[in-house]
């Protein structure tokens, strides 16, 4: 019996049990009654050996051009995403909070990270998109070309090479077409915002009698910012209240930052601690309606130089007002296709495309601290122009300042008639903190633009009576970017401009150098003039080049027949190198701007590399072996800069009856350290993920054991430490943490071990019903990275029983012993950090596929349409990371901080009635440990709660040109968690739940 090339696409898919969710599967099962083509030997994605069916060596995922279009999706990614074997990672919705990766979208097999997952095109590796972290922007691939995109979650080096240790994602491209077609679609958030356009074509023909096909095609796509103040749920946010011991999630509102985008000033005498409200703070208040300005008494809980949790005081703002819940992309990719049948068994290819990507990111703008320390310290003096001249703030600015501390009795006054008792000349000073509003939002604007083409020839041959199949390319592309970061301001000029002081009557500022270059001084009680402003902002740029250059030559034949079928190989021998530059301009790269100072970091890399695959078919036909078949390949590479590696993979699959298949298998697979892990110079960047295990609240929630540790450590790292009363510089709701990052040129490989063991049923008494389910076990070790922040800062350092003075890792950790650099007397300056094969990951869980399609014809009688049933499942159960070698594991799944879900099911429904068809679309999420920080000996793990995100899409074919769609994506208006983790907008963790709301588009789809 002939098979059309879609019946056998489906039968394998199902078999593979793993097509994804999304899948039309009803649309497949309604033309299971054609005949159409025979179909002669393909290639399948894990494999280069040719093969008469599309049983994949390792279980498959397929999502096809069809389900891609009525996704209502512009990002392919967003689509490929709702596959329970995808992890989050970069997306719309965390993109906007980077600085150099704004409108990508990334994917992520197991949450293993983007860098482990392999990207390819026809079987071809894509170029990476960014060089400051070497990773395939999913949205470069003109989505209108792709003919279907299939994944393996699996070891597949021995196959591919290095990336693929957690899987391969390979876009399958169209290759010819006639005629035109024509696809256009928009949508829009309920909100009105979230604005969503793509307008692509496929342009197609062929000439010289058939022997010349040439198809052209692209894609314009862009998307529209969502800031958190336009959702109610996002803003002002929530937070934890952890103060209690309570054992509830909770949560209540958020609290303000002690910071206003006037000016607060930190009134102190010197003999107050930096956490005490002695004296507390004062914030300069504007009244927008009379351009007027006051000041304003912070309560006690917004005064202390680390603000308290329940700070609300109106003149202060929420720090959620600047974050954006998506952001403004737009991209437009050109491809084109041509290939000419030199003779009737060799083929010429050339494939070209050109990507231009704009992406957009929002940053708060420069702050400083009200404690103190951080990047741009500001203090006020008491001889400052401003605070001794004219107007009623500056009068009651001064009064507080040289306000007495203590009455008549010498008992401290009441909070709200405290002074200072600071006097009015250069040797008084306190800290200021802001919003620096005044320079703009630092937005961030990336621009890529990317090139690559690949040319070559495939054909066949007969030699010693066997065909054998071959083909050879050579592919080159090159990536150009820039980045602009907006509104940077050069910290030394804030610092001269705010010291104003009154010389020869004019005000002026107090550097003598500063003025000579153009000074001009800042009012920071009633504001700045326009020329302070232009002195002392800036902006800062980037330049980044990627290029890589491929060649490949690769074979597939069969050896000789067995009884049970012919033993099929596949070899060849590949060439790559990789090379990339990343330049900061050098005023941001001197540390003199409120950015990232990350210089310039580049390198390159080539290897060499030869692999081979043999398929051998055992039994075929026989009692209790329908099918037998072993799978053994093998790869050696040859890297400039670790040397040798090899690979292999083992496969067995066996089918005792023709309703079940049994499959196993057992890889090797290898990851060369890239280019930024490798040669990036060590810089200056920010984390707000650590805690402090000196820090009172940490302390609190400590074992017995690491309490009596940290009595120890912390007493000798901190003068005067006080295990009730230490507030450090930096946690939750506490500015950043300053790290010093950086590459190691001495790194070696990652390596892993995989295993995946399934069964495949598929009953002939039910027809149309596939039932398939897969193990897998991922142990991965030599992983790259730097030691985890909080790993180094309790059990390496402040819970170890080495002393502090003779432990490297406590090295690592650099404190303030005076408070003067931090605002607080113990408390963090900086971190050290830097790439090391430090970590291992073991990873075990099930994947599951249920499918069941039928005709209402043949249950009812009569012709009601057909119905497509799906349901996709990954129960990742494992994901155990150890950060040091020798450390105990530590279990990540089921955490809301690493994205990781312990179960994540999709499923679909499909009903298709004539020219109507109608999708129903269920994601559920599994509730998901979301913080287990705080006080983990007395508290509860808090919970993110199920998700459940529902989508409705509907198609009607007008006739064979004409299709039109449109549906609700997250039809309930189903909120993220909320929890303070998934409702900063930031983080992997936000990526995979739906900020949008409702969402609503509408598509057609016309051909010519």
């Amino acid at each position: 019996m002939a098979y059309s090339i879609r019946q056998r696409l489906l039968a394998t898919t199902l078999i593979a049990g793993a097509l994804s969710a999304a899948a039309p599967f009803g649309a497949a099962v309604a033309q299971t009654a054609e005949e159409g083509t025979e179909v002669g030997e393909i290639v399948v994605t894990g494999s280069r050996i040719r093969r008469d069916t599309f049983n994949a060596p390792q279980p498959l995922s397929v999502v096809t051009a069809e389900t891609i279009r009525e996704a209502g999706q512009v990002s392919v990614g967003d689509v490929l995403m709702e596959q329970p074997s995808l992890n989050p990672n970069q997306n719309a919705q965390t993109t906007s909070a980077t600085l150099f990766l704004a409108g990508q979208t990334r994917a992520d097999i197991r949450g293993l990270g983007a860098q482990r997952t392999l990207v390819l095109m026809d079987g071809r590796r894509l170029p990476f998109s960014d060089a400051s972290s070497p990773a395939v922007d999913l949205n470069t691939i003109p989505s209108l070309m792709i003919e279907r995109v299939e994944t393996i979650a699996g070891g597949a080096s021995a196959v591919y090479g290095s990336e693929a240790i957690a899987g391969v994602v390979n876009f399958i491209m169209k290759k010819e077409q006639r005629g035109l077609e024509l696809d256009v679609q928009g949508g829009i958030a309920q909100e009105g915002d979230g604005e969503e356009l793509r307008v692509g074509f496929n342009w197609g023909s062929k000439y010289f009698e058939d022997r010349l096909n040439v198809l052209v095609g692209g894609e314009y796509a862009s998307i529209d910012k969502i800031m958190a103040r336009d959702r109610d749920f996002a803003f002002p946010g929530v937070r934890r209240n952890n103060a209690a011991g309570v054992t509830t999630q909770n949560v209540v509102p958020n609290s303000r930052t002690n910071l206003s985008p006037f000016a607060t000033f930190q009134l102190r005498n010197s003999n107050v601690t930096s956490t005490d409200t002695v004296v507390g703070g004062l914030a300069v208040s504007r009244d927008l309606r009379d351009n007027g300005a006051s000041l304003v008494r912070l309560s006690p809980a917004c005064a202390t130089g680390v603000v308290l949790p329940t700070c609300q005081d109106a003149s202060l703002v929420y720090s959620q007002l600047y974050t954006a819940l998506q952001g403004k992309a737009n991209r437009a990719v050109l491809r084109t296709y041509v290939d000419y049948q030199i003779t009737d068994t060799w083929k010429a290819f050339v494939d070209a495309s050109y990507v231009k990507v704009s992406g957009y990111g929002y940053f708060v703008p420069a702050f400083s601290n009200a404690s103190g320390g951080g990047t741009m310290p500001i203090v006020m003096r008491g001889d400052n122009a401003y605070l001794n001249g004219p107007g009623a703030t500056a009068a009651a600015l001064r009064a507080v300042w040289t306000g007495p501390v203590n009455g008549p009795n010498g008992q401290p006054l009441p909070f709200a008639q405290r002074g200072a008792g600071l006097t009015l000349t250069q040797a008084s000073a306190v800290n200021v903190g802001k919003i620096w509003e005044e320079f703009g939002w630092r937005d961030v604007k990336t621009e890529r633009e990317q090139i690559r083409i690949a040319g070559g020839m495939e054909g066949e041959f007969e030699t010693f009576g066997r065909q054998v199949n071959w083909d050879a390319y050579v592919q080159y592309s090159d990536l150009a970017g820039k980045t602009t970061s907006y509104n940077v301001p050069n910290l030394a000029r804030v610092q001269q401009a705010v010291d104003a002081v009154l010389l020869n009557g004019q005000v002026v500022c107090r550097d003598a150098a500063a003025r000579a270059a153009g000074c001009a001084p800042w009012d920071l009680i009633n504001g700045p003039s326009r020329e302070a402003i232009l002195w002392s902002n800036a902006n800062s740029a980037t330049d980044q080049d990627v290029s890589q250059t491929v060649a490949g030559l690769n074979f597939t034949t069969s050896l000789f027949e067995l009884p049970a079928g012919p033993v099929g190989v596949a070899f060849g021998a590949e060439y790559r190198k990789e090379k990339s530059r990343f330049a900061q301009d050098a005023l941001g790269a001197s540390a003199a701007l409120f950015i990232n100072a990350i210089g310039t970091r580049e390198g390159e890399y080539d290897v060499k590399e030869a692999y081979g695959e043999i398929r051998i078919p055992l039994l075929k036909d026989v009692p209790f072996a329908e099918e037998l078949t072993l799978e053994l390949a093998g790869r050696v590479s040859d890297y400039s800069t670790i040397g040798g590696a090899d690979q292999y993979r083992i496969h067995l699959e066996w089918a005792p009856i023709d309703d079940i298949r049994l499959r196993g298998s057992q890889s090797t697979a290898v990851r060369a350290p890239n280019i930024v892990e490798l040669f990036a110079p060590q810089s200056r960047n920010f984390t707000t993920a650590a805690t402090d295990p000196c820090d009172a609240a940490v302390f609190a929630g400590a074992t017995a054991a690491q309490q009596a540790a940290r009595r120890v450590t912390c007493a000798a790292a901190i003068p005067g430490w006080n295990s009730a009363t230490f507030q450090s510089n930096f946690g939750t709701g506490r500015p950043s943490l300053p790290l010093t990052v950086g590459g190691n040129p001495d790194l070696g490989p990652e390596t892993a071990h995989t295993y995946q063991y399934g069964v495949v049923i598929q009953p002939r008494w039910v027809p149309n019903l596939q039932i398939s389910a897969d193990f897998f076990k991922y142990n991965v070790t030599q992983q790259v990275g730097t030691v985890p922040i909080n790993t180094l800062f309790q059990g390496l350092c402040y819970d170890s029983t080495q002393p502090i003075a003779s432990n490297p890792f406590c090295a690592q950790i650099v404190r303030d012993p005076t408070g003067v650099n931090t605002g607080v007397v113990g408390g963090v300056t900086e971190v050290f950090l830097i790439n090391q094969n430090v970590a291992s990951v073991k990873v075990e869980g099930w994947d599951y596929a249920v499918s069941y399609g039928f005709r209402t014809e043949d249950l009812m009688g009569q012709d009601y349409g057909d119905v497509a049933l799906r349901l996709d499942a990954t129960w990742m159960y494992r994901f155990h990371l150890q950060g040091l070698p020798g450390q105990a594991f530590t279990q990540l799944a089921n955490s809301i901080n690493n994205a990781l879900a312990e179960w994540k099911v999709n499923a679909t429904a499909r009903w298709t009635y004539g020219k109507v068809s109608v999708t129903w679309n269920t994601l559920w999420i599994d509730s998901m440990i979301a913080n287990n920080a705080f006080q983990p000996n007395q508290l509860d793990p808090y919970y993110t709660g199920d998700y459940f995100r529902h989508d409705l899409r509907a198609t009607y074919r007008m006739n064979d040109d004409i299709v039109f769609r449109a549906g609700v994506i997250n039809l309930f208006d189903r909120e993220p968690p909320g929890l303070p983790e998934t409702y900063n907008g930031t983080g992997l963790g936000a990526s995979q739940y739906d900020n949008r709301g409702r969402f609503f588009f509408v598509g057609a789809n016309l051909n010519f």
